[in-house]
């Protein structure tokens, strides 16, 4: 797993935006922060991670390009940077503006409690499946215990190792997901559930297999890397949910006078990419308050992984989800199959890590910064595009007038009940049904055919997976009778989910973590395509397995993507396009 990095909260230069009003006495109160601070704020964070530099601050968030993830990232910011909550269902609003979260925040800020943080309760006993877990799991034929994700960290000199394991402790035991253990159980549902941890006592006792450090102080220079990369191997294959040894805490203590490592290993059932900023922002913040004497800092969840697996799983009987039954049923009907180069028995037992190829086509600047503009001006998001010239191209190879693909979605969607999932930890990525229609019309109908199809999807696609796994059985059956895609879809934009890391965890390390699956690992889908935007750079990548696919095949597909996704932001720009509205 790759994943960017940056330091936490970085101090921007100051930008001339324009402020709200303060209040009559230009202040919330004695100690809270006023609107025109929480505005500074909001807009150096914005700024620094999605907005164009001459964006006009002045119009709804949603106008400016800010995505799903970017306010997930902007209400995990409030709530360390001001102490407040505020709820992702708030900040998709149609009309909220920068200003208006600001005078939000500041308000919040000024009427909460000032009590001090207490331990938290830690969640505990059965957890249901969430649908993504479930279909995950029986989908796996592979290896299940060795599916992972794993980062790994250089750490500051000077740590004090007590202080280090109970910051770990209270991290695992503020987080549930941290905690889970999943029983396989041929012909039935499998068994979750969350193990307590206790918040008192030694910190080693409650952690148990959790936290390990290595000594490698008298390992020379030249040999460090070699022996911290062997270890991170082992580790990858440590793991076993059935036992609920679920994530491991690795320390490499390299001694007084050299930096360390730390890897941290978290089982693919208890964790997404939105979940390491969590998890990072936590633990610094932890083990500073420790290190300053101060032992009332706790990590603290809105709702926790077990209240939404079960929220979510009510959800699915209610008349407001079953009503979405149609909808999905409609798209299960949209043809999704790529017929594969070698045909075999069974696709999916032979599409396996080991059989995993990659293909990778590297945009240039110039059209990245097209496809920013042309996003902005059709009111969509810059995936959107990318998926519909995907979409272009797996019709004009099916000859079908419309088609199917699995698109991933960060699934942290809280219009289900009262949550508030910015601070959880868990999987909540979900893999989404979408049917593009690409029947006849200008390049512009066509997009907005797709731009619309997606922006209507049903409580942001958790209803689906819902449905399917935890709807009434008529339901339930209808929707899982219909196969996969054998394409799926991933745009993770200018970063997956920038890492917040400070001076606890300064980089991350340059050493390789190793496999974080098995080669007997099932992979999903038969093709994976994954867009990026880093650096400006636009990069999509394919994914694809060689028992089923030949290079050439899926060179082709990426060329013409290529080719479809050049052409369409050609005619969009060409004479007759709408022009971008004036901001």
């Amino acid at each position: 797993m790759t994943t960017p990095v940056r330091p936490a909260d970085p101090e921007a230069a100051p930008a001339p935006h324009p402020r709200p009003p303060a209040g009559p006495d230009g202040a919330a109160g004695p100690d809270a922060p006023t609107a025109a601070h929480v505005y500074d704020r909001l807009a150096d964070w914005l700024a620094e991670a999605v907005l164009t530099p001459d964006a006009d601050l002045t119009a709804p968030l949603r106008d400016l390009g800010v995505d799903s993830l970017d306010l997930i990232r902007t209400a995990r910011r409030i709530e360390a940077g001001f102490g407040v909550q505020v709820q992702l269902r708030e900040l998709s609003a149609p009309d909220l503006t920068a200003a208006r979260l600001a005078e939000l925040v500041a308000d919040r800020a000024a009427r909460r409690g000032s009590a001090e943080a207490t331990p938290p309760g830690t969640a505990q006993g059965p957890v249901v499946l969430t649908p993504a877990q479930e279909q995950a799991w029986e989908e796996q034929t592979g290896e299940r215990g060795h599916w992972n994700q794993a980062l790994l960290f250089t750490t500051r000199t000077g740590i004090d190792p007590e202080l280090f394991a109970e910051a770990v402790r209270r991290l695992v035991a503020g987080h549930a997901s941290l905690r889970l253990a999943v029983e396989d159980r041929p012909a039935r549902r499998p068994r979750q559930t969350a193990a307590a941890l206790a918040t008192d006592g030694p910190p080693e006792a409650a952690l148990g297999p959790v936290l390990d450090t290595v000594d490698v102080s008298e390992v020379a220079d030249a040999d460090l890397s070699a022996a911290i990369t062997l270890r991170c191997a082992v580790e990858q294959r440590s793991l076993d949910p059935a036992a609920g040894r679920t994530a491991r805490f690795v320390r490499f203590d390299a001694g007084p006078s050299r930096p360390g490592r730390l890897l941290i290993t978290i089982h693919q059932m208890a964790v997404d990419m939105v979940s390491w900023s969590v998890l990072l922002a936590d633990l610094e913040e932890v083990y500073t308050a420790l290190e300053a004497g101060r032992h009332d800092v706790w990590p603290t969840e809105g709702t926790s992984y077990p209240e939404w697996a079960r929220a979510l799983a009510a959800h699915a009987r209610t008349p407001e989800a079953e009503e979405q039954a149609e909808w999905w049923t409609e798209v299960a009907r949209t043809p999704a199959t790529l017929p594969p180069d070698h045909p075999v028995a069974d696709p999916r037992a032979a599409n396996t890590a080991a059989t995993a190829a990659t293909h990778r086509e590297e945009f240039p600047e110039e059209l990245t910064a097209r496809l920013r503009a042309a996003a902005r001006t059709h009111r969509a998001h810059p995936g959107d595009l990318v998926l519909h010239a995907l979409g272009e191209v797996l019709a004009e190879r099916l000859g079908e007038p419309a088609v199917r693909l699995d698109v991933l979605r960060h699934g942290r969607e809280e219009s289900v009940g009262d949550t508030r999932l910015s601070r959880t930890t868990g999987w909540f990525t979900t893999t989404v049904p979408v049917r593009l229609d690409l029947a006849p019309g200008t390049p512009a109908e066509r997009l907005a055919r797709t731009v619309g199809h997606l922006a209507a999807l049903p409580g942001g696609g958790v209803g689906h997976g819902a449905l399917a796994r935890h709807g009434r059985p008529r339901i339930a059956a209808a929707l899982r009778a219909a196969p996969p895609s054998d394409v799926s879809f991933d745009f993770e934009g200018d970063d997956a989910d920038t890492l917040p890391l400070g001076t606890l965890l300064p980089d991350a390390a340059p050493e390789p973590v190793g496999d974080i699956t098995s080669g007997h690992w099932t992979r999903p889908h038969p093709i994976e395509v994954i867009a990026t935007t880093e650096d400006d750079t636009l990069r999509v990548e394919w994914w694809y397995s060689t028992a089923l696919h030949e290079e050439a095949t899926v060179r082709a597909l990426a060329t013409r993507h290529r080719a479809a996704l050049t052409a369409l932001l050609d005619a969009l720009a060409g004479p007759g396009a709408p022009v971008a509205p004036t901001r």
